[in-house]
């Protein structure tokens, strides 16, 4: 039986513990090879890959961020996160989860707990382009404050990976626009923003096959960039995209020794996204983020100097 995706964007998703996952007839089959390899919560160690210099750490920070004007925010979730998982076997999507809940927690991001209700929606299903097509022909609202433009790009984006995030203007310190469709704001600064971008709901659809010879650690981890940083894979043709150097790479085909999990420069992306200010100007969280990762480099460089 077909998993249908309009159903379950609809809202037919049941929540299970830090994270959900929901076990349908459509989703009872065995996993691709190496999906489910042996692998249980355990805990996450950065194993050594050396860093690529500061200039490209700040080219490839660049590249995969969102576009985002200068002067606005980057978008990220500010409340707890709560995963939904549907199209693989449960014990397949728990592995998937536990590790998605350990890079958020590392992340400094808090989990929504038992029976949440989900804000980041993970499909695996069979023919990714059409269930999109659907999507857009009778879901648009799905897409959420994405411009048409910005639709286009997801629908005819190559790959078997599809994913986007919907976002919401708020005041610094959370306020809402009113039922007059007015948002009081703070007086500007030159500092920060008077504004916030709030990640209301994460969406990433992923084809089965592509799973193939994948590890639950490495799909974890490439979600949960993709869902709580709303990051881009790096692009074709840029000799610095630093598709060898994050775990973003791994459903790009002619990509060179994918990382086996995040690299020091995908979780100090993901660090120096959620400990800069909410409200900071996106220029301003890219060069913490870029911090950041410096400083999970110069982690790792240290212990190697000591005779």
């Amino acid at each position: 039986m077909r998993v249908s995706v309009v159903a379950l964007l609809s809202g037919a998703l049941f929540p299970f513990s830090a994270t959900a996952h929901q076990n349908t007839p459509g989703s009872q089959q065995t996993s691709p090879p190496s999906a489910a390899a042996g692998q249980t919560a355990d805990p996450i160690i950065v194993t050594g890959r050396p860093l690529p210099s500061k200039e490209q750490i700040r080219s490839i920070t660049r590249s995969i961020s969102p576009a985002t004007p200068s002067s606005d925010p980057l978008a990220r979730f500010n409340d707890p996160v709560c995963l939904a998982s549907v199209g693989l076997d449960c014990t397949t999507m728990e592995r998937i989860g536990q590790r998605f809940a350990a890079d958020a927690e590392q992340a400094g991001l808090k989990l929504a707990g038992d029976h949440c209700k989900p804000n980041i929606v993970v499909l695996f299903i069979d023919g990714v382009n059409s269930e999109i097509d659907t999507l857009v022909k009778r879901k648009w609202w799905i897409f959420g404050d994405r411009s048409p433009a910005e639709i286009r790009t997801i629908v005819h984006e190559r790959g078997p990976v599809r994913a986007w995030s919907n976002s919401e203007t708020r005041g610094r310190d959370g306020e809402r626009i009113d039922t007059r469709g007015v948002l009081r704001i703070a007086s500007a600064s030159r500092i920060v923003a008077p504004i916030r971008k709030d990640t209301l709901a994460a969406i990433v659809m992923i084809e089965r096959s592509a799973l193939i010879g994948k590890t639950t650690h490495q799909i974890a981890d490439y979600l949960a960039m993709r869902a709580l940083a709303g990051v881009r894979p790096p692009q074709k043709g840029d000799e610095q995209n630093g598709n060898g150097e994050t775990i973003l790479g791994l459903f790009t085909g002619d990509a060179p020794g994918v990382p086996a999990e995040m690299t020091a420069l995908d979780r100090g992306y993901l660090r120096g996204l959620y400990a800069a200010p909410a409200n900071a100007f996106a220029w301003s969280t890219q060069g913490q983020i870029v911090r950041t990762i410096l400083k999970a480099k110069d982690a790792e460089v240290a212990p190697a100097d000591k005779p």
